[in-house]
């Protein structure tokens, strides 16, 4: 996988490609804010967060259950992606192949014993291997949460990543509201939009599990940035 350049900080590579970036930026509405230089920068600072959330993960020492259900979901998640190729929605080539190959070779088991019965059980192990892999995540978070030692506040990398969209909203110009419906309980706010938009971009262990997690997520995070400017106000 290639790898982008690093300047004395871990950088990972994100999960989306960079064009794909200037797409989430106009969907946000504030593509005329920014560049293709200011666009690349953003994608660095990006795959910095990611890199030293990973550096952070290597450093933890969990118990063998919580490798081994990381290693279940993300299995789980890659055979679920693999075979999604007779799905609607865009497919790449090699899912595409790749299901038409699986699905070819199992209607040969005499007891699947054709090819449209072959394809019903690889679309149903798809949408339960997602299900479960995503299960298995949430699980390992669980128990790696509970198995650091070292005294530090859940998901701190999360205050960067809050910090990165608020420096959005600042360059475009734009307030960066996040709001909760008091009846129905629906997150909205361009901040909640924006975290929507650029999560993709990380690691999917990083993502958060459900649109509430994520609005509490930026509450907690945007709270702690406040605090900390307050301590540390910026010299005139």
């Amino acid at each position: 996988m290639k790898r982008l350049p690093t300047t004395g900080a871990s950088i990972a590579t994100p999960k989306l490609e960079e064009s794909k970036l200037k797409e989430a930026l106009r969907d946000l509405g504030v593509a005329e804010a920014f560049d293709s230089a200011d666009v690349h920068e953003l994608y660095l600072s990006i795959g910095k967060i990611h890199g030293a959330w990973l550096l952070e993960q290597a450093a933890k020492e969990v118990s063998p259950v919580a490798k081994a259900l990381r290693s279940a979901a993300k299995n789980l998640t890659e055979a679920s992606e693999l075979l999604s190729g007779h799905e609607t929605g865009l497919r790449t080539h090699v899912e595409v192949e790749a299901t038409s190959h699986a699905a070819r070779i199992l209607a040969l088991d005499p007891t699947v014993g054709s090819l449209r019965e072959a394809q019903r059980l690889i679309s149903a192990f798809q949408e339960e291997a997602a299900r479960i892999g995503h299960a298995c995540m949430i699980a390992y978070a669980d128990l790696a949460r509970k198995a650091s030692h070292d005294g530090r506040t859940p998901l701190l990398w999360y205050d960067d990543f809050t910090a990165l969209l608020l420096e959005v909203a600042r360059k475009a110009g734009v307030k960066p509201k996040l709001s909760k419906n008091r009846i129905s309980r629906v997150r909205s706010g361009w901040l909640f939009e924006a975290a929507k938009a650029l999560e993709p971009f990380l690691d999917p262990f990083m993502r958060s599990p459900s649109p509430e997690a994520c609005g509490k997520r930026l509450e907690r995070s945007r709270k702690r940035l406040r605090q900390a400017t307050r301590q540390n106000p910026r010299s005139p």
